[in-house]
């Protein structure tokens, strides 16, 4: 678990407040509101994927070669 958080607690985070927006735009009463919080749903959650799927790709360093 704690690595899970380690890795990913950047992802975690955006689709925690990715939900939460999709929540307050269920909930919205006015078309502007419900077009806002939408919004910021769909980014939260689009850069939570690309922040999880460039997880494999992300560079590591090797403390075996020099710099």
């Amino acid at each position: 678990m704690r690595r899970l958080w380690r890795d990913h607690s950047l992802t975690i985070v955006l689709t925690v407040i990715g939900l939460a927006c999709l929540g307050l735009a269920a909930t919205a009463p006015d078309d502007y509101f419900w077009d806002f919080w939408l919004g910021l749903f769909h980014a939260a959650i689009g850069v939570a994927l690309l922040n999880l799927l460039a997880g494999p790709f992300r560079e590591r360093n090797k403390p075996e070669e020099p710099p």
